[in-house]
């Protein structure tokens, strides 16, 4: 029942919010339902399950919750388009726009060149024991570093519930002080994300293991809510559900997964009202009732972070907003550095500029972030949104590829699937610098795990492979 209000009230939201749109605005978000549906109804229409697990799909999905769900249904309740103090109406085509050029051009790039390379190297001999013990593993490193830094305070992070009134009395207590180090620590526990997505592989294998798994998402769960990131719930839940259905080499039942995306929304509507950065949720941050509409409403609402992103594009170039070049990649490479050892490393002040621009003051931008495409057309305008937008799509081409010729295999699946899910960081930040670092801690030790159980392989062995996947289609 709930599913089917929650469906409903979507729906009417979209259909009303595209009957608010003027004529250039229509065409653009017309063409960008266009693309994302092509893509959709071929992948379901195809005779290989894998194609539902498509990485553009996972962007088409991602981007109609930020560019579509939001902002229509800010129009449709009649909010409007307003975020911090100003009227982004003559502005949000600019948004539009540039979602349509970055999932276009995402694409020409995937589709760019569909052939299965010949592929090198290949996963021999790993059992569901060693995947599980390698995910336990992950998981005890993550904690452990983590716990170092924050002493006796996990233990209320673990009750999201009873946090908020713990850390009011008890602020003061840490961890052990590592300086400059301290990020690292805290940011270890993403090793839980890849560490129970391996345990539940293993799980789904050879039924082994239950308790501890259930243990391990009891705190990884807790810890996440309590610190309030919904990122991270995103990417310890999706991966988990889809290889429940992938290890059984299954589509997902759509019935079952219109219940979890409701269940979802209602989920992240209620972190959304109460969560408190780092202290558990605050109840008494609910200032109106908790119903089915306020949880759905606060659910699918991210209408800012459009329209940051629209305002951002419509100010570049301007007096107090130029193209910043290559300052994002600059960025990235010195961010891992601690600012205790270099102290003048660049931060976020190239995208920061232009909020504080379009706003007309940092007070305003406290918060404050924008899509990727944004950060893209911040570098050079169209064409570098034009060109980062295509050597995405051959990357996610890669990975594709690479997944192919592995969708066998318990390890590549866990590998392929979170990186897929990760794309939810990557689209929703427009700051390269954090989307790098994230990924490092959260699924780069994936990759390394399943480099290091590799092992090269003949030809005719990966002849083979290919074989098992002649009847696929290309793309």
């Amino acid at each position: 029942m709930a599913s089917r209000l929650v469906g409903r009230f979507s729906f009417s939201c979209l259909m009303l919010g595209f009957e608010l749109l003027d004529f250039s605005e229509f065409l653009l978000v017309f063409a960008l339902v266009g693309l994302f549906a092509m893509e959709i109804l071929q992948a379901f229409r195809s005779r290989s399950f894998l194609q539902v697990y498509r990485p553009t799909i996972f962007v088409a999905v991602i981007l109609s919750y930020y560019v579509l769900f939001a902002p229509l249904q800010s129009l449709a309740l009649g909010e409007g388009l307003f975020y911090r103090g100003l009227d982004h109406r003559d502005v949000v085509i600019w948004g539009w726009l540039g979602a349509l050029l970055f999932y276009g051009f995402l694409l020409l790039g995937f589709y760019f060149k569909t052939g299965l390379p010949r592929q090198r190297r290949a996963t021999v001999h790993v059992s569901s024991e060693r995947i599980y013990r390698l995910g336990n593993r992950l998981c005890q490193i993550g904690l452990l570093m983590f716990v170092l830094v924050t002493g006796w305070r996990v233990l209320a992070l673990l009750n999201p519930f009873f946090a908020n009134q713990y850390f009011e009395s008890r602020s003061s207590e840490t961890g052990i002080d590592v300086g400059g180090l301290s990020n690292y620590f805290l940011y270890s526990i993403n090793l839980l994300i890849p560490g129970i997505l391996l345990q539940v592989a293993a799980l789904v294998k050879q039924r082994k293991h239950f308790w501890s798994v259930i243990s391990w998402l009891f705190i990884a769960s807790s810890v996440y809510i309590s610190l309030g990131f919904r990122y991270r719930i995103v990417l310890l839940i999706v991966p988990i559900f889809l290889l429940w259905y992938l290890a059984r080499l299954k589509r997902p039942n759509i019935s079952i997964l219109a219940i979890f995306l409701v269940g979802f929304i209602l989920f992240n509507g209620f972190i959304g009202l109460t969560r408190t950065y780092g202290k558990g949720l605050d109840f008494s941050r609910l200032d109106q009732q908790l119903n089915l509409f306020s949880l759905t409403n606060t659910g699918v609402s991210e209408t800012g972070v459009f329209l940051a992103s629209s305002g951002v594009m419509a100010e570049t170039p301007g007096p107090g907003s130029p193209f910043v070049g290559l300052q994002p990649l600059v960025a990235a490479v010195l961010f891992p550095i601690p600012r205790a050892i270099f102290p003048s490393k660049p931060d976020a002040s190239y995208y920061q500029n232009a909020l504080h621009s379009f706003y007309g003051g940092r007070v305003y931008i406290q918060g404050a972030v924008i899509i990727n495409y944004a950060e893209y057309y911040l570098v050079a305008g169209f064409p570098s949104l034009i060109l980062i937008s295509f050597f995405l799509g051959l990357m996610l081409r890669k990975l594709w590829n690479w997944f192919l010729v592995r969708s066998g295999e318990p390890l590549a699946q866990c590998v392929y699937l979170l990186t897929a899910s990760y794309l939810y960081v990557v689209v929703s930040r427009g700051y390269f610098p954090q989307v790098l670092f994230l990924f490092v801690f959260s699924v780069f030790p994936l990759f390394w795990l399943y480099r290091i159980n590799s092992k090269p392989v003949n030809v005719i062995a990966v002849s083979s492979v290919l074989s098992d996947h002649s009847s696929l289609p290309r793309g």
